[in-house]
């Protein structure tokens, strides 16, 4: 499959490469100008080489596969035309060759304007959309009672569209999974009361530390989960620890628990399923236990 996608994303050189050859192939039959200055032509060749450069950055940037198609035909187009201005520094061509850079280059003009112009509106279709999911958020159906976090039936039901939706607009999508160190001792010391306190108290303390573009779930029993958007795993690391830091001073001042967390913390892989996401982050906090717990484990050795 790895190298299926390889294949594939080699197809737009392929394609050049091959025009290419067949066109200095054709031209090679064509007289050549006379007194040709060298200047003249790397500065065509300079132009010619700027599409392939487009179309490297164009996959890389371009989340979504028809926008990219659509770029990248507009590039070729662009780059064939620019090739034959090429030639016409070298030859002396005739017929419709002769003309054909004036149909090529403003239709790949033309093409890329129309991809730029259509990523541009699906992004602020997107935003739109997640715009009004926050306003839906708040719907009592999709809170956790006790902490104010989402539940788990909105993190089974939407977590993999809002990933997805997040995914076509950053690059960076950042995720920390969260769990109480010790929480059974917890329960069975103080009483399930205070157990329940301990949970609502670090739900008000993770609201308190996110930011309004972060996503915080109580995954289940003592366990939590927050999607970090446009993050990378550095400033994640930041911002948990601050909430670390938080949950545990506030947990001193309101009762006899000190607030002991384990964190792992990873970067979101664009397609990926929530549930391997978040085995993924799961098994990166394990860590954290293994190694003495109350500490965060990053995402270096998974």
């Amino acid at each position: 499959m790895k190298k299926f996608k390889r294949v594939k994303k080699t197809i737009p050189y392929l394609i050049l490469v091959i025009i290419t050859i067949i066109l200095i192939y054709f031209d090679m039959s064509f007289k050549k100008i006379e007194n040709t200055e060298l200047s003249d032509i790397l500065s065509e060749i300079l132009i010619c080489i700027q599409p392939l450069i487009w179309i490297y950055f164009g996959k890389v940037d371009f989340k979504n596969k028809n926008n990219y198609y659509l770029m990248t035909s507009g590039f070729i187009l662009f780059y064939l035309g620019n090739l034959q201005d090429v030639m016409d520094k070298i030859y002396i061509l005739e017929g419709p060759l002769s003309r054909i850079e004036n149909i090529l280059i403003p239709t790949g003009l033309i093409t890329i304007s129309i991809a730029i112009i259509w990523r541009f509106m699906n992004e602020k279709k997107i935003k739109n959309t997640l715009s009004e999911e926050n306003k839906v958020i708040y719907d009592k159906s999709i809170k956790d009672s006790l902490t104010g976090l989402y539940n788990r039936y909105h993190l089974e039901e939407r977590l993999d569209n809002i990933l997805n939706e997040l995914s076509e607009i950053y690059s960076d999508i950042s995720v920390a999974f969260i769990d109480i160190d010790n929480f059974k001792t917890i329960n069975d010391t103080y009483g399930h009361i205070k157990g329940d306190m301990t949970l609502k108290n670090l739900g008000e303390q993770i609201n308190n530390s996110i930011r309004e573009s972060d996503y915080a779930f109580r995954y289940g029993g003592d366990e939590f989960l927050i999607i970090y958007p446009n993050t990378k795993v550095k400033t994640a690391l930041k911002i948990t620890e601050r909430l670390k830091q938080n949950a545990s001073m506030s947990s001193v001042k309101e009762s006899e628990i000190k607030l002991s967390l384990s964190i792992g913390i990873t970067t979101y892989r664009k397609f990926e399923n929530h549930k391997k996401l978040i085995d993924r982050a799961d098994k990166i906090m394990y860590e954290s236990k293994k190694n003495g717990k109350n500490q965060i484990t990053l995402m270096n050795r998974l």
